[in-house]
């Protein structure tokens, strides 16, 4: 029977009934969690949009990893692309904000769901998909000395770094598996698997921790006893009624006294509900997890559903287990837009009797059902890996709406001027290209007026010279409180790479236009992560102006000094015989770009807006000690755009060693599969000016250069006998992709301003 609770009358207020995909928005709905459930409700979403309604998803992952193939990836016989589902061309498809971000607290009342480190987010409407955390604090010692499989993007790297440390050891190690249910017994399996193919299994000794009497105690007795048999057949030494009381350094103490020495110890017991959730005011169960009814709605609070490992199925209680997450999918989707909609809501009904396929590590699998044999053998492993294989198939092939196919539209225009049709970049990927901005300057300038400006200007006011710059473009993420750290970021790099310090900020922003209490949240976000970003170089934000869009940017304008004792970089002053450096790597504009396109892994965009968010202020300490002349930062026109721009200024000739710059990961993969910024073919056009030595134009490494940069690097020239000092003292402050780049040299008439070589192959 379906079953039917009214939405509270503040959200019925808002409700429509006639909508089209221009209804601006008027709901916000919340994701947080990146569960299997939440994956379906994806899904649904990039199959079919809902108009008015603004979807953002929190994430602490951003490629999901899907539990019933863990196993294999840990034995080694999935990478880890098989069994993550990358969230990124998922949120793309549905036009679903993405946050990176922990859930830490949760207010329903106010409407608002906290994240660790940064603002609150408001909500009309939250469903909750976050998993369950692992239990430790009721076994003294046991935090800080044990690795939880939960969560297993945690648990994987600190596996990966255990491997590592398995392949340098000499002597035997003792590896210890606390917890006897599915999860640890597969992952005991998978892990001597591994160690078998690695011939690691010298090195290390088993033991399963079981506080029963024996293996998967919740299991038929016949699947434990085959089980049984298998850890045995395997070597791995069990340990049954051991109750773990106490850790230390050395292993593990039960209650009976009894000690296991063990230098490392994965635990695999059951997981906990999240703190937070007993901090709400959200009715939970008595083991603390969200307690809902059958249409996965709060009891307590029916703007709020729950699914997966968070949630406590009330009406049909159910173990821990993913079968039943992926089973509510679709559920939770159709309900979260029934009730945002005021329709009728669907009754949640998980089976009774879940079929299990364990593995043994070894490609095979046993059939756990009451109603079937304990069928086993290979043949259960490959009927298991098709399964998994199509149900991550569902997700992969989910990709966003591809843009227009590129044209060139040249007719009757005057200037015979190209218009490349698509998808256009966000960020400085978003910049107006070199040749129509310096058409458009000259014009409006004069013909000689604008072939010199630097990334400030200076102006002198009662003696004190003053440095005053603005930036800005389209948001780079669906993130505002992000976008807004990344520009300000973005802007203070032109005062960095003058060398002086800001003084103070003025902000232009735009948001989407929408309901007014999401305009301000909107509007809220993208200041206070300007002002973060701002507030860590101390540059007060002064004011600013506001206006609706048709979607969100920021622009800032900034004003800074250059302390008296130390002289103005800018674009200028380098002289022939100095040496270039860069202080971070290339390939933001086209990593950003794949990866929005969902044809490229969303962990290479997070690699970049990592990079992106380190600042260049760091370096100018350094840069002033090893007598710095000119420097510039890397932006819109990429590194040759920019380096043309110095040797312009300098009236000198650049010598640009190709394969020097570091590229982000992805980025070569990606240009070499035919993605790139918008940008690009503009910047690329600089390329017919510059002279080559051993490369090609289509090399991926030559079309690095023309990549436009968002949060570049800076570009700094300065004497040959202080470059590899000054780069030592980059890359130990931090900036580990800080290379030597090129040369400056005297111009000879008619020569190019710019050689591109491959001093060091490619």
């Amino acid at each position: 029977m379906d079953c039917y609770r009214a939405p509270s009358s503040a959200l019925r207020s808002r409700l429509f009934l006639n909508v089209n995909v221009s209804t601006p928005d008027e709901i916000e709905l919340v994701l947080a969690g990146g569960g299997h459930a939440h994956v379906a409700v994806l899904r649904r979403l990039a199959m079919a949009p809902w108009p008015g309604v603004r979807v953002t998803l929190v994430s602490r992952e951003i490629e999901t990893p899907y539990s019933g193939m863990l196993p294999g990836l840990v034995a080694g016989h999935y990478d880890f692309d098989a069994v993550h589902i990358d969230l990124g061309p998922l949120a793309e498809a549905g036009r679903v904000r993405l946050i990176h971000g922990e859930v830490d607290a949760l207010d329903v009342q106010a409407g608002r769901i906290g994240l660790r480190d940064r603002p609150a987010l408001r909500f009309d409407v939250l469903s909750l998909d976050t998993g369950a955390t692992p239990v430790l604090d009721s076994v003294a010692g046991a935090r800080g000395r044990v690795l939880p499989v939960k969560p297993i993007s945690r648990f994987l790297p600190r596996l990966n770094a255990l491997l590592a440390r398995l392949h340098a050891m000499t002597v035997p190690m003792d590896l210890a598996v606390v917890g006897a249910g599915p999860a640890g017994v597969e992952l005991i399996l998978a892990l001597a698997e591994r160690l078998d193919r690695e011939g690691l299994r010298v090195r290390a000794r088993l033991h399963l921790v079981c506080a029963g009497v024996g293996p998967l105690p919740d299991l038929p007795d016949k699947i434990g006893r085959r089980f049984l048999r298998e850890l045995h057949r395997r070597g791995i030494a069990l340990h049954t009624g051991f109750r773990v009381a106490a850790v230390d350094a050395a292993g593990l103490e039960a209650e009976d006294g009894r000690r296991l020495d063990a230098q490392e110890m994965l635990w695999a017991t059951q997981a906990g509900a999240p703190s937070w959730a007993s901090r709400s005011a959200l009715a939970v169960d008595a083991a603390g997890f969200v307690a809902v009814g059958p249409t996965l709605q709060s009891l307590s609070h029916p703007d709020v559903f729950a699914a997966g490992d968070v949630a406590a199925l009330t009406h049909a209680p159910r173990p821990k287990s993913g079968v039943y997450a992926v089973r509510a999918g679709p559920v939770l989707a159709r309900n979260l837009e029934a009730w945002i909609r005021g329709r009728r809501l669907t009754r949640y009904r998980p089976q009774r009797r879940a079929l299990y396929l364990v593995s043994t590590g070894d490609r095979r699998a046993v059939v756990v059902h009451p109603a079937l044999p304990a069928f086993s053998g290979r043949w259960v492993w490959s009927w298991k890996d098709r399964i998994d294989r199509r149900f991550m198939q569902r997700f992969s092939r989910v990709v966003p709406m591809a843009p227009e196919a590129p044209r060139s539209i040249v007719g009757r225009a005057r200037g015979g001027g190209r218009v490349t049709a698509g998808m256009r970049c966000t960020g400085c990927g978003a910049k107006i290209g070199s040749g129509a901005l310096s058409g458009a300057l000259a014009r409006a300038q004069g013909a000689h007026a604008a072939n010199r400006f630097e990334d400030a200007a200076a102006l002198e006011v009662e003696g004190v010279t003053v440095h005053q710059t603005m930036d800005g473009f389209p948001l780079p993420v669906a993130d505002f409180w992000l976008g807004g750290r990344i520009t300000a970021l973005h802007a203070l790099g032109d005062l960095h790479a003058m060398g002086a310090d800001p003084l103070g900020a003025l902000a232009l922003a735009t948001v989407p236009y929408a309901a007014s209490d999401l305009m301000e949240e909107d509007l809220a976000q993208l200041m206070a992560g300007a002002r973060s970003m701002l507030d860590e170089h101390d540059c007060p934000l002064l004011g600013g102006h506001s206006c609706e869009g048709a979607a969100g940017s920021l622009g800032l304008a900034l004003t800074g000094r250059v302390p008296p004792a130390f002289p103005v970089l800018g674009k200028g002053g380098a002289r022939a015989g100095d040496v270039l450096l860069l202080t971070k790597a290339l390939g933001t504009g086209v990593v950003l770009a794949a990866a929005a396109a969902g044809r490229l892994r969303s962990r290479y965009r997070v690699s970049a807006l990592a990079s992106m968010l380190v600042s260049n202020a760091a370096v100018l300490p350094i840069l002033r000690r090893h007598g710095a002349r000119a420097a510039t930062d890397v932006t819109g026109f990429g590194l040759l755009g920019h380096s043309l721009e110095m040797a312009e200024a300098s009236s000198l000739s650049i010598r640009l060693d190709v394969a020097a710059p570091v590229p982000l990961p992805g980025a070569l993969e990606a240009l070499r599969a035919g993605e790139a910024s918008s940008l690009q073919p503009e910047n690329e056009r600089l390329l017919e000016g510059c002279l080559l030595r051993g490369c090609v134009l289509e090399l991926a490494e030559v079309r690095l250069l023309c990549d436009p940069q968002t949060c570049g690097g800076l570009l700094v020239a300065l004497p040959a006998p202080e470059a590899a000092a000054c780069l030592e003292a980059l890359q130990a402050a931090g900036f580990g992709d800080a290379r030597r780049v090129g040369t400056l040299e005297a111009r000879t008439p008619g020569t190019a301003p710019v050689t591109l070589e491959l001093a060091h192959g490619a």
